[in-house]
């Protein structure tokens, strides 16, 4: 929260969407964006004012006081009514504080919320692509920083990618992230040992390679959850190695 500041629009899913949050950011003068919290119920039929087709505006009451919450804050800050605007697109329903439906048409609210999901798309790459999904160090120290050099090396694709696309006059994330990361591992070692003079000449020859990877837009895109790769039928490593080979729970069996 320490992030935000006044004039910025914060994007979540259903979870950030509760009153006393959307309260808080609408007192800093922040407005929110978030999918339908699977608790409230919304017919559009009794909105207190309707905008258009499947858009409205509601009113939501103060709810009592959460544990969590002092006495204090509850009866000096939180309101006691919360206008709020529902829009739905398809199955789901997304409430903004973004009441204005001339300057805010639903068709961008319905975009800007879809755009979330690149979010997960980045925590993807991270765990994926760059293989931070097993963390390999074993005090809390060292996992730390490699966390911080998993993030670091991300941060240098994600540069590769803006500097592309700016080349090509795209949006960044129009660039592939894989064929960056690829074209950075390529010119790591190249680029330590190259002259000063020749260092910008070289990064200009990379951009122009990671710019030749563009992700087609693909509207819709739905793949099955679900791993292709079996599992190979074995016990998992309980012991350090120089012990397991001495343990007969690890033994293969005579055919």
């Amino acid at each position: 929260m320490g992030q935000l500041k006044a004039g910025d629009i914060f994007l979540g899913d259903a979870i950030f969407e509760n009153y006393f949050l959307l309260a808080f950011l609408q007192i800093e003068g922040i407005d929110a964006v978030c999918e339908k919290n699977g608790a409230r119920h919304v017919d559009f039929r009794q909105c207190d004012q309707k905008l258009g087709k499947k858009d409205g505006l509601i009113r939501l009451t103060k709810p009592p006081r959460p544990e969590w919450m002092s006495r204090e804050y509850y009866d000096r800050w939180v309101p006691g009514e919360l206008t709020i605007r529902v829009v739905k697109n398809k199955k789901r329903i997304i409430v903004t504080t973004l009441l204005d439906a001339e300057k805010y048409p639903r068709s961008e609210i319905i975009s800007l919320y879809l755009a979330r999901w690149h979010v997960e798309l980045d925590l993807r790459s991270i765990k994926s692509l760059m293989k931070m999904d097993v963390l390999r160090c074993k005090t809390p120290e060292m996992v730390r920083k490699e966390i911080t050099v998993h993030l670091l090396v991300y941060n240098l694709i994600r540069a590769l990618m803006a500097r592309a696309a700016t080349e090509l006059k795209n949006q960044p994330r129009e660039i592939s992230f894989k064929a960056a990361q690829e074209t950075l591992q390529e010119f790591h070692v190249l680029l330590l040992q190259a002259e000063t003079a020749l260092l910008s000449k070289m990064v200009k020859h990379m951009v122009q390679i990671a710019s030749e990877h563009v992700v087609r837009n693909r509207p819709g895109r739905s793949e099955p959850r679900a791993v292709k790769r079996r599992p190979k039928p074995y016990k998992r490593l309980q012991h350090p190695r120089s012990q397991a080979r001495r343990l007969k729970v690890y033994q293969r069996k005579a055919a």
